[in-house]
């Protein structure tokens, strides 16, 4: 799996993290355990696969805060808009 498998992880998790209603928030989740059942069922269990599984869920855990983040940033913003 390349840089790109993760960058796209952490994009979902940003985005999921910033626009979803608070429930749906970690649903990301289950697109790096859906590839790693996947990759299981046909490689079998092997330890590569489960340390990406961890990295890819960390970045993913990542991306969701960082977007939940921004989401109270930007709302904290409009309760109180600055005058010039």
């Amino acid at each position: 799996m390349g840089i790109t498998a993760y960058v796209l992880f952490f994009l979902a998790g940003l985005g999921f993290g910033y626009a979803a209603p608070p429930k749906w928030r970690w649903v990301p989740f289950v697109f790096p355990l859906l590839l790693a059942l996947a990759a299981i069922l046909q490689d079998g269990v092997d330890a590569s696969i489960l340390l990406r599984l961890v990295v890819a869920l960390v970045i993913t855990a990542v991306g969701i805060v960082v977007g939940t983040l921004i989401d109270a940033r930007s709302r904290e913003q409009s309760d109180h808009p600055r005058y010039a």
